[in-house]
């Protein structure tokens, strides 16, 4: 009976150590498996960029494409299509090319918006279009210096005041601020003229346009004309232009800011 005690426990301490050799073994395993998914997904992560760099990555890309589309926005409105008009008193339409709802003169600088059908549209102000037909413009013109220009028209208006030019570009509050209220002012689609002793300023989008001096002397300044008709003349310079309009023996003369 001993004997066999003996041996059952005999028995059971080998299945004891059996059993404990097994969770060793297994726990060897695991810590062994644990280790090797942890620099599996180490190694998946440092192929990957950090989320910082993604984020300014994205950020700088879109403010390289807003930059891009501003300065193409800049280089489009720099580069729009101009044409001048060829003749004094052109009718200018309205949408539906019949009624006539401006007479532009010579030598007239406007914005081509569009060409259809022989006929081209006009930015005549920030507000109003027009229309007139193809062959009344010309994107084309020869042009001199601000200095000849300027030079000319002291020739045609001798007694005229070179720092008036100054106002060519002014907002019209603050030139009225120096010259008072003018004595009268008329109004078109397209400008407003204000009215003062000797001369008149012409308005549009309420900056000085153009200031004309009317009934002057005829007379030729010693330059050649951009554009030369018996109704008038245009001399395109730099940012200015002078134009010559004679009638009944005496002539207006315009300076007109491009």
């Amino acid at each position: 009976m001993k004997e066999e005690i003996r041996v059952s426990r005999a028995a059971s301490r080998k299945r004891k150590r059996f059993w404990q050799s097994v969770t060793v073994v297994l726990l060897i395993a695991s810590l062994v498996g644990v280790i090797a998914f942890a620099a599996l997904m180490d190694s998946k992560k440092s192929a990957l960029p950090e989320t910082d760099d993604i984020a300014t990555e994205s950020v700088n890309s879109d403010t390289e494409s807003t930059d891009e589309t501003e300065d193409e926005a800049e280089a489009d409105e720099k580069d729009g299509t101009y044409v001048y008009i060829m003749a004094p008193y052109t009718k200018v339409f309205a949408d539906d090319r019949v009624t006539v709802i401006y007479e532009a003169d010579l030598g007239d600088r406007f914005e081509q918006l569009e060409a259809v059908s022989g006929f081209v549209k006009l930015q005549l102000n920030e507000q109003t279009t027009g229309w007139v037909t193809e062959e009344q413009v010309t994107g084309e013109a020869t042009s001199v210096s601000d200095e000849d220009l300027a030079e000319a028209w002291k020739a045609v208006v001798p007694s005229a005041d070179p720092t008036t030019l100054e106002w060519l570009g002014q907002d019209i509050a603050s030139v009225r601020a120096t010259l008072g209220a003018p004595k009268a002012v008329q109004r078109d689609q397209v400008n407003e003229y204000h009215f003062y002793d000797g001369f008149f300023l012409m308005v549009r989008d309420q900056q000085v346009k153009a200031i004309d001096w009317d009934r002057q002397v005829v007379a030729t300044p010693d330059m050649t004309a951009t554009s030369g008709q018996n109704a008038g003349s245009w001399y395109e310079g730099e940012t200015r232009q002078l134009k010559l309009f004679p009638y009944d023996g005496v002539m207006r003369v315009r300076v007109e800011q491009k």
